[in-house]
């Protein structure tokens, strides 16, 4: 792997890690609002960057800013990886607050302050936080780069994972989720990829 992608998938993992809490800067969205703690934003990015959509001219900018197509392919792929596994390692923290009740920023919001509840916030950022990891792995995994690289990459994740978790009150069941989830999905993804 070439280290130029490495910085990018740093960086945007950083850029993922602060991602949701952007709404708190856009007041009208709420905090902890559907649009930021969650895949959405990323997905619909990705996805206009590497589909043909006639209504949209993006795709056709970023192939103009980028004539190589592998540097294009993987600059996209790691900044879409990085930022998914920034966004997971902070819904992970988001998990866990200090109490879920009906006036608090502990629950997902709709635009303009819109409450959703603790049971439909539970699931959303759980499960956005499995399918950003998911998706994010799967990516990696597909990349022409050596086991002892992937490991290494894997690895850091944790620790990253681990220290922001430290950062943040309540840490102990927020890293127990982390070190279950990450690397029971990265083992997954790493033996259906060996089955196939």
């Amino acid at each position: 792997m070439e280290k130029k992608f490495l910085l990018f998938f740093y960086i945007s993992l950083y850029g993922g890690l602060n991602f949701p809490d952007i709404d708190l800067i856009l007041i009208f969205l709420g905090h902890r609002s559907i649009i930021t703690h969650g895949i959405l934003v990323p997905l619909l990015i990705y996805f206009l960057l590497t589909k043909e959509i006639k209504i949209f001219s993006i795709k056709n900018r970023f192939e103009k800013i980028f004539t190589s197509k592998h540097f294009k392919d993987n600059l996209l792929d790691y900044t879409y990886t990085g930022f998914l596994l920034g966004i997971a390692i902070h819904l992970c923290a988001d998990l866990f607050p200090k109490n879920y009740n009906f006036t608090g920023t502990a629950t997902i919001f709709l635009p303009f302050w819109i409450y959703t509840g603790k049971t439909f916030s539970i699931l959303w950022i759980f499960g956005n936080m499995f399918f950003a990891v998911y998706i994010a792995f799967k990516k990696l995994n597909q990349k022409k780069i050596n086991i002892i690289q992937k490991n290494i990459i894997f690895l850091s994740i944790i620790i990253i994972g681990i220290i922001y978790m430290i950062i943040d009150k309540n840490f102990f069941a927020k890293i127990i989720m982390m070190l279950t989830l990450f690397p029971l999905i990265w083992f997954y993804i790493k033996k259906f990829n060996n089955n196939n």
